[in-house]
């Protein structure tokens, strides 16, 4: 059995040269400035990868394929490094946790994708967005970029994560329309703020979900949304287990949709619907 190890590991470590190499071969088709030889090889080993099925993908699936690379690769090297670290989210890595600012706008993408269908969502984007668990600000500027009427306010309690999220703001042509600060979102007071709220379930245990739920419903405008996110759970097993090791080190507990569905209606939610993709599940909701 032994002599197999080895060559397993080869194997492994094949596969994730080889994610590696798709993901490369997808930033480069918007940078021209790599060197002809080194493009060629990153092309053929994407290919070797892949085949020729990368000619046939469109923007979108692009976009959602670079993400699912991104948040692999870095979720892989963390666990990696940092096999001893608790449930928790005390990144401190400053590349890491702007790597996990550009995968997390996709966030907002799909929170639009899910608009288009639904007009009442659409209406909200002309209000006040607020983004729990802001992190360096990625899904904030997305949402700033995407809806030049809406205002964003983001909040969150890892300062290392904030202090990255003001240079992005500054650095960026959206600071008049976003603000960030530390605040942990049991503590949240506004009324009558907020028309969109995006809530990160996976990185807070169970009470902290059902407190924040109570003061973003206290703190939205009428018909005013929710978008809550969970970890997909997928069939395969392991898969499903990469699923829930990920809610646990993230510092989350809640694995299944259906409990945030119920959860939201038990605040006056309606209209409640769910979107799942590989990565994540949204649970949508409308404050009656």
């Amino acid at each position: 059995m032994s002599e197999t190890f080895i060559p397993r590991i080869q194997e492994l470590a094949k596969c994730a040269r080889m994610l590696a190499l798709v993901g490369a071969s997808i930033k480069l088709r918007s940078d021209s400035s790599v060197l002809p030889a080194i493009r060629e090889q990153i092309e053929l080993g994407a290919r070797m990868a892949l085949g020729e099925v990368l000619d046939e993908v469109d923007e979108e699936q692009m976009s959602l394929a670079l993400v699912m690379v991104e948040m692999a690769l870095s979720e892989a090297g963390e666990l990696f490094r940092s096999p001893d670290r608790g449930s928790n989210w005390e990144v401190v890595d400053a590349a890491a946790m702007q790597a996990m600012g550009r995968s997390s706008k996709s966030v907002f993408t799909r929170i639009q994708s899910i608009a288009e269908t639904d007009p009442k969502l659409r209406e909200t984007f002309q209000g006040t967005f607020l983004d729990v668990g802001t992190g360096v600000a990625g899904i904030a500027l997305e949402a700033a970029r995407c809806c030049p009427n809406l205002k964003v306010d983001g909040i969150d309690i890892w300062e290392p994560a904030l202090d990255l999220a003001r240079q992005n703001i500054a650095e960026s042509p959206y600071a008049d329309r976003v603000t960030v600060r530390n605040l942990d979102i049991s503590a949240l007071d506004e009324t009558d703020r907020y028309s969109l709220a995006w809530l990160p379930t996976m990185f807070l245990k169970r009470p902290i979900v059902e407190a924040a739920l109570d003061r973003i419903a206290r703190a939205s405008v009428s018909n005013a949304y929710l978008v809550a996110g969970v970890y997909t759970r997928p069939e395969d097993p392991f898969l499903a287990l990469m699923a829930n090791l990920r809610t646990l080190r993230s510092g989350g507990e809640i694995s299944d949709p259906a409990d945030l569905k119920a959860m939201m209606e038990a605040r006056g939610y309606v209209d409640i619907g769910m979107s799942a993709t590989p990565i994540a599940t949204f649970v949508v909701g409308r404050l009656s």
